[in-house]
């Protein structure tokens, strides 16, 4: 009985170190689409970047973002295969949120 308690609570803790790994990612996403777009349009985007695409699409927003602030075009070369695919998904959520 205690062994099953046990592996309950390891699962349920997992659980919860999943949730709010998601939650921070989510809570990213919406702050860096948040510096160039409004809420309403951040929130659709979130809803249709792929959950296997957000942590390349997070860290190519931010470089985005930065190019915005330096006024520098974002230069794709810079940018990793995977982070371009991150790139290449925020651009279409932002077409299909518009």
């Amino acid at each position: 009985m205690i062994v099953r308690s046990i592996t309950f609570t390891l699962a349920v803790a997992g659980l919860s170190l999943g949730m709010s790994a998601a939650a921070r990612a989510d809570d990213e996403l919406m702050s860096l689409c948040m510096a160039t777009a409004d809420q309403k349009t951040c929130q659709c985007m979130s809803t249709k970047i792929p959950p296997e695409k957000r942590a390349s699409a997070i860290v190519a927003m931010r470089k985005s973002n930065d190019a915005i602030v330096t006024g520098t075009p974002l230069d794709p070369s810079t940018l990793s295969q995977e982070q371009m695919q991150g790139l290449d998904a925020v651009v279409l959520a932002q077409a299909s949120c518009m």
